[in-house]
């Protein structure tokens, strides 16, 4: 019997490790050496300014052991004279940040799917993130960036299509970062304030019209105390119920939880949980190790494997869905900051796959996952 691919005969449309390199060498090779040459020139200003501070710090180093109580009017001082010298440095660094998301960002998200578009400054609301239902709390601080969306497969009557409606799933994501703020009072009846992180990492909404009521939640086992929200408690007309499934590995991964049992098992076929399962336990790919050559050159590998290492337990933490009024809502906590540079770090290929990488990661939800098959149709 063919599976499901065979039968449809899909078309995948995430980018192979090949793909990139070949767009890489052909296309935006040139534009990463050109930035390349002004972070090296930013590099030269920052170092020609920490030259300037090497007399003023020593000078504040004498008052502080001679003049103690000059000491620290003396390092306000150098401060204030350093954040004078490096104004311009932040000002080049910030004009070459936009710079990599206005030219190469863009190309990669043009290169992995032209329906697609990216807008560095924006992201998924905050009401859609509270939309999903996934979290007990509501977020009291929320913010993100890099949003790109649009769809995938066609929108065009004339393509082959399953069920008499195009193959097209509308699709959206963004970097965010939701914050619950619990105030309190000190021991001096002070009020302070005390900051948790709820998610961050990438939310990726999937819009394809399916017909499905009600509310369906998949969350790791290990964070499920922080799910079911507050509108859909015990006293609730629409109550949350766990949901027992006969996959015993994704049982023991993830907790399932819906209004609608029956809608629960319409939508976690056995494809799917088998899916979902290899997309979320797979290994990330790690780059090779390579011998440092000088001291300078350690220092770089030693802030890029600080600046990476999130990325290399990409699925440490599993990641969290819900299904409701034909969306999926899709939540992969990274811990980073995507598509971001550090300027002591040189501007290269690995850096670029990166964000190839984080972007990639939508299209490789929709293969993996099948969402761009409508196998959820009702009548």
């Amino acid at each position: 019997m063919k599976n499901i691919d065979e039968m449809y005969q899909l078309e995948r449309f995430s980018k192979t490790d090949e793909e990139f390199e070949l767009y890489y060498e052909n296309e935006l090779k040139p534009k990463v050496e050109a930035l390349e040459k002004e972070r090296l020139k930013t590099m030269d200003l920052a170092k020609g300014q920490a030259k300037k501070l090497i007399l003023p710090v020593a000078g504040l180093i004498l008052i502080y052991i001679f003049l103690s109580d000059l000491a620290f009017y003396a390092f306000a001082a150098v401060v204030l004279y350093g954040a004078y010298l490096f104004s311009d440095v932040r000002k080049q660094r910030k004009a070459l940040s936009q710079k990599i998301k206005e030219e190469v960002v863009t190309d990669l998200v043009h290169f992995l799917n032209k329906n697609f578009t990216y807008e560095p400054r924006k992201y998924l609301a905050k009401k859609q993130f509270v939309r999903s239902n996934i979290f007990k709390n509501n977020p009291d601080r929320y913010s993100g960036d890099d949003l790109i969306k649009g769809f995938v497969g066609s929108d065009k009557k004339e393509v082959q299509d399953i069920d008499g409606n195009p193959t097209k799933t509308d699709l959206s994501f963004s970097e965010v970062h939701a914050q619950k703020v619990e105030r309190y009072r000190d021991k001096n009846g002070k009020t302070k304030e005390r900051v948790h992180t709820i998610f961050q990492g990438l939310f990726f909404i999937a819009d394809y019209n399916k017909d499905f009521d009600g509310l369906t939640i998949v969350v790791p086992k290990q964070r499920q105390i922080n799910i079911l929200p507050s509108i859909f408690d015990s006293n609730s007309e629409n109550k949350l119920e766990e949901v027992d499934l006969e996959n015993i590995d994704f049982m023991d991964k993830f907790t399932v939880r819906t209004t609608d049992q029956i809608t629960a098992r319409y939508i976690l076929t056995p494809n799917f949980m088998h899916r979902l399962m290899e997309f979320t336990t797979r290994e990330p790919e790690k780059a090779e190790q390579q011998e440092p050559k000088s001291i300078k050159e350690a220092f770089q590998m030693g802030l890029s494997a600080a600046s990476n290492s999130s990325t290399e337990s990409y699925f440490e933490t599993a990641p969290y869905f819900s299904f409701r009024n034909g969306k999926m809502y899709f939540m992969l906590p990274t811990k980073k900051k995507h598509f971001e540079f550090n300027l002591l770090l040189p501007l290269n290929k690995d850096l670029i796959k990166s964000y190839f990488s984080d972007i990639n990661i939508a299209l490789e939800l929709v293969d993996e996952l099948n969402l761009n098959l409508r196998i959820w149709n009702k009548e």
